[in-house]
C-alpha cells in the first residue's frame, strides 16, 4: 500500500548532490516480519483487551519505519512483540530468519526515558553492555571511543547523566544501544519529552547516525512532522484494536528538514488521516457509531 504517499507525491529530481548522497540504499531481505500477530491483554476480571489485531508487516534490512497513530492504537505493544518484551497471542515474528521467542542482543531498544546509570560516567555507560558480553577491554575502550564520537559526545566522556541536557542524554542512550553492534534499533517515542528545538536537532542525528551505520530502525511517535522528516516508510496505526491503516512511502530526498514544503505536504495528509482516526474514537466515546 502505497496510500497518502503514493503517485500523489511531487518528483525531486533537482535535489542537490548532497541530498542524493544522504539517501538510502535498503539492501534486500527483510530484517523484521511479523504476520497475522494479535496479542490480547488479560484483566484481573478474567476479560481481555484486544491490543493488536491481525498485524502483518515487514521491514527491510537498512529501512527506517515510523509507527505513527494516536494513543491506544498499540505502537509501543508493537514495538515490545518485535524487541521480544511481549509474547504475541497469536502469528508469527521473526528477526531475519529466526523466530523472536524472547529479548536478544540483535534488537536493542531505546526507551523515552534514556535510562542511563547515574552512578557510570557517560563512557561508562556506553561501555556496560560491552562489559558484560566480556568485549576485551583494547577492543571495548576503541568501540566507546568510536560510539561517542559518532553522536558527538567524546567530549562529554567523563561526565555522569545529570550533567548532560536532556539531548545528550537520549544520544548516549543511542550509542549505548548500539554498542553491541545489533541488526535493528528500536526506538520507543526517544525525543518525547525534549522541546521542539531539541527534537529537530537530534532529527538530523538520527537521519546522520542512520546514514553513516545503516542499521535497520522502527521508531515509534505520535509526532506526523517527526515521522515525515525521518521515515523512509510509515505504518498508520489505527486504534481499538491497534491495526494497520495504511503503510505509506515517504519519496523524499536526505537530508530533509521540518520546515521542508515537502515534508510540510505530506505531514499535512497524513495528519488528516490521524484525524480521522481519532475523530472516529471519540464518536465511539459518545455514543454517536
Amino acid at each position: 500500500m502505497n496510500g497518502l504517499f503514493g503517485a500523489g507525491s511531487r518528483a525531486l529530481g533537482d535535489a542537490d548532490a548532497h541530498a542524493r548522497e544522504g539517501a538510502k540504499v535498503v539492501t534486500a531481505g527483510p530484517a523484521i516480519s511479523l504476520d497475522h500477530v494479535s496479542c490480547v491483554f488479560q484483566s484481573k476480571n478474567g476479560g481481555g483487551q484486544l491490543a493488536l489485531e491481525d498485524i502483518s508487516l515487514t521491514v527491510d534490512q537498512g529501512e527506517l519505519v515510523c509507527l505513527l497513530g494516536p494513543s491506544g492504537s498499540g505502537k509501543s505493544t508493537l514495538l515490545n512483540v518485535v524487541a521480544g518484551l511481549v509474547k504475541p497471542s497469536s502469528g508469527r515474528v521473526r528477526a531475519g530468519a529466526e523466530d523472536v521467542l524472547g529479548p536478544g542482543p540483535d534488537r536493542a531498544v531505546v526507551f523515552q526515558d534514556a535510562a542511563l546509570f547515574p552512578w557510570l560516567t557517560l563512557e561508562e555507560n556506553v561501555a556496560f553492555p560491552l562489559k558484560l558480553a566480556a568485549v576485551p577491554e583494547d577492543e571495548r575502550n576503541a568501540r566507546v571511543e568510536s560510539l561517542l564520537r559518532l553522536v558527538h559526545l567524546w567530549h562529554f566522556r567523563d561526565r555522569h547523566p545529570h550533567e548532560l541536557s536532556g539531548g545528550m542524554r537520549q544520544r548516549g542512550a543511542i550509542a549505548r544501544a548500539l554498542a553491541n553492534d545489533p541488526a535493528v534499533l528500536l526506538l520507543d517515542e526517544p525525543f518525547g519529552a525534549l522541546d521542539a528545538q531539541t527534537r529537530e536537532l537530534l532529527h538530523a542525528e538520527v537521519e546522520r547516525i542512520h546514514s553513516a551505520t545503516r542499521k535497520t530502525m522502527l521508531f515509534v511517535t505520535h509526532s506526523v512532522i517527526e515521522a515525515v522528516r525521518l521515515a523512509d516508510r510509515i505504518v498508520l496505526m489505527g486504534t481499538r484494536p491497534g491495526r494497520i491503516l495504511d503503510v505509506l512511502t515517504v519519496d523524499l530526498p536526505r537530508p530533509r528538514h521540518s520546515a521542508d514544503a515537502e515534508v510540510a505536504e505530506l505531514a499535512l495528509r497524513a495528519g488528516a488521516a490521524i484525524a480521522r482516526e481519532v475523530d472516529k474514537v471519540a464518536r465511539e466515546e459518545e455514543g454517536r457509531v
